[in-house]
Formats: C-alpha cells, sequence, structure tokens
C-alpha cells in the first residue's frame, strides 16, 4: 500500500515527536550517581551536618544538609536518590523529620515535630522505599511523663505522593526506638525498655500468634535483623569474669524462639550490635578481649562465618576504638567509624573486602552509612 503524500507527511511528524520526547525524558533524567558514604560532621562542633564521599575520591566530600540546628541522625533512600534526617529546630529544641532529595537539593518537611511538640529521629527505610519507620517522643502529660514516651510511628505511601503517618501500636503502653527493618521488609524490630528488650513484628505472619516475638535483652540496643529477617543479633550484660561488666552478642532464632551466645567463650567485651553481609552468612562484629595476648585497649573489627563458626580479624589496631560498623549493598565494602586515641576526634574509614585495603574517607566525622548508587 503506497502512502499519501499527506500520510507520510503525519507519519514524519509523529516520528518527530516522539524523538523529541524521548530526547527530552534522557535529558530531564538525573545524571546517574555512584555509591556514596554518608556521614555527620564536624564531629568537633556544631552544627553537624550530613556530608557525602565517593570511597577513594576525597575530593568529592560534599555537603548534602545546611541545618543551623544541626541533624542527629539520619538514613539514605535504598534507591539513593533521598535522604530522611531529624533536623532540631534552633528556636523550640524539637527535632523534625526532613527530606532532601540528593539530585535537586530540595528538602521538605516530612513530619512537623514541632507543632505535635515532639521530637522524631532515627528514620529507618522499609527496603523497598514505601515506608519509613521512626521514633517520636512527644512530650506531652496526656502521653505519659513529662520527658516523653518513645514510640515508632510508620509513614507509608512514600512512593505514592500520599503519604500517610500512623503509630505501630495504638496503645500508649508499648514503648519503642531504634527501628531497623529485615531487607526483605517483612519485620521491624526496635527495642522496648519497659519490657527490657527487642520486640519483632512481623507484618506477613503465618500465624497471628507469631506477629509480635519478645527478645529479652538488657543492653537497651535493637541489633541487627539477617537479610531474611528470621535471625536478631543484639547484645545484653553480663557480670563477672576478666571484663567486670562486658557487652555479649546474642542470637535470637526468630522461627524456633531459641535464644544463645554468639560467642560463648566469655573472653571479650563485644560490641552492642554486629553488621550483616548481604550473603546472609557473615558478619562483622566488635570484639575487645581482655587476655594478655591479643588485648587491646578498645574495640577491634571482626568478620565471623555463621556456617563455618570461624572468626577472621579484619581491623586490628590498638591504636583505635571502632564501631558503627555497616557493609556496602553488594557486600564488597565495611565503612567503620575509628576513634584515634592519639588525635581524639572519629573519623570514617572505608575496608575493602577483597583487597584488605582500609583507608579514611572523612576526618573529624562520625555516624557513618552508606548512599546506593542511583
Amino acid at each position: 500500500m503506497r502512502l499519501s503524500r499527506f500520510d507520510l507527511t503525519i507519519l514524519i511528524a509523529a516520528l518527530v515527536i516522539i524523538g523529541l520526547i524521548a530526547l527530552s525524558v534522557l535529558l530531564l533524567r538525573p545524571p546517574d550517581q555512584p555509591l556514596r558514604v554518608a556521614y555527620l560532621a564536624p564531629a568537633s562542633s556544631g552544627p553537624q551536618n550530613v556530608w557525602t564521599v565517593i570511597p577513594g575520591d576525597p575530593d568529592s566530600a560534599a555537603q548534602v544538609t545546611r541545618s543551623p540546628g544541626g541533624v542527629f541522625d539520619y538514613a539514605a533512600s535504598p534507591d539513593g536518590r533521598r535522604i530522611a534526617y531529624a533536623e532540631r529546630d534552633v528556636t523550640t529544641g524539637r527535632v523534625n523529620l526532613m527530606l532532601v532529595d540528593l539530585y535537586d537539593g530540595t528538602t521538605r518537611t516530612l513530619v512537623d515535630c514541632v507543632a505535635l511538640n515532639a521530637d522524631c529521629t532515627t528514620p529507618a527505610w522499609k527496603p523497598d522505599g514505601s515506608a519509613l519507620a521512626y521514633m517520636r517522643r512527644t512530650y506531652d502529660p496526656a502521653f505519659g511523663t513529662g520527658s516523653g514516651v518513645p514510640k515508632i510511628f510508620i509513614i507509608d505511601g512514600l512512593n505514592t505522593g500520599q503519604p500517610r503517618d500512623y503509630p505501630l501500636f495504638n496503645d500508649n503502653q508499648t514503648t519503642g526506638s531504634q527501628p531497623v527493618w529485615s531487607a526483605n521488609g517483612r519485620r521491624l524490630a526496635f527495642y522496648e525498655s519497659t519490657a527490657g528488650g527487642v520486640l519483632v513484628f512481623d507484618f506477613n505472619p503465618a500465624d497471628e500468634a507469631d506477629r509480635i516475638k519478645f527478645v529479652p535483652a538488657d543492653n537497651g540496643m535493637t541489633g541487627a535483623l539477617s537479610p531474611d529477617g528470621e535471625t536478631l543479633i543484639t547484645s545484653t550484660l553480663v557480670m563477672g569474669g576478666e571484663i567486670t561488666v562486658r557487652s555479649q552478642l546474642i542470637v535470637a532464632e526468630l522461627v524456633d524462639n531459641t535464644l544463645r551466645d554468639l560467642f560463648p567463650d566469655g573472653q571479650s567485651n563485644d560490641g552492642v550490635s554486629a553488621a550483616w553481609h548481604p550473603d546472609g552468612r557473615r558478619i562483622a562484629v566488635l570484639r575487645q578481649y581482655a587476655d594478655d595476648e591479643r588485648g587491646t585497649r578498645g574495640q577491634q573489627v571482626y568478620l565471623y562465618d555463621l556456617v563455618s563458626e570461624s572468626l577472621t580479624p579484619l581491623i586490628v589496631d590498638d591504636t583505635f576504638n571502632h564501631g558503627a560498623l555497616s557493609f556496602s549493598p553488594d557486600g564488597s565494602m565495611l565503612v567503620v567509624q575509628r576513634f584515634d586515641y592519639s588525635g581524639g576526634q572519629p573519623g570514617i574509614w572505608v575496608y575493602e573486602m577483597a583487597t584488605g585495603a582500609l583507608y579514611e574517607v572523612a576526618s573529624n566525622a562520625y555516624l557513618p552509612g552508606w548512599v546506593p548508587a542511583s
């Protein structure tokens, strides 16, 4: 079939329009962003703000937030496009929950906690980016004591443009802080100070009786959920031994309801939590031995294989104390906060799992985390 001159003109015009639309989409698409380390700085003076840096490229360091009152803590979204952060209001002293777009730098208020006379902190993204858990402490006698009762709140619908903010529990008795998601988004763990342990909330339980699990742990920390959400590693305080009071890592199997010490040898002061490798088999842990042969002033970094039960030293340097461990999304790098005993300031370092290379990415900084590539 032969096309008429009119039909040919229409076809060419349509193709040109389609081409222009495709070109505009390509031009308007934000440039790809590499994997970055986020942190708060400066540690030595306020106000602290969120910064990011590309590992191995110190010149790429960039300030993300510019809060006059300072940032309390933060969390990067799983797609690497946004950072939720807790910002202190300079007038009232209350802490708002804010959101910054990493592509255009725009910020907006997620929760107006000043209006609620509350502090909103410790945001934690659901792994699919659709929701955010955080702690809200409302300073109102109707909600408890004058100091405020901490509770876990959820903001969902973040990908739809119609967010909804609500408490995880409607009662006034269940407290909560330090929310942590499993990598599959099925479970949310948080510390419940009244009960003295960790509550694990299952959003899709096979049996309603299994929706909430309690793990006794008196160290005041939530710990870390395994990628499949079936195991929690947290810590408890132990009295006696070579170290008078020490932290002991414990493993809670949430499916079969068992609890055990991760290291039953009792030879070290362990960190308050562990960092799961994305493979779900290995964890990075902190240990401080008390014996003469391995004793150090501070906690050192080890890699523990849960299958082979082998413990491998990763970073052992008696001039540093270590903490705040976190694996990159692909597990190739481990970020760690190091405190130099000689310098008196914390810094952020990256350890490469394949080569063992260790290098500083930010000085006078603390609270490291990852911003995924986008």
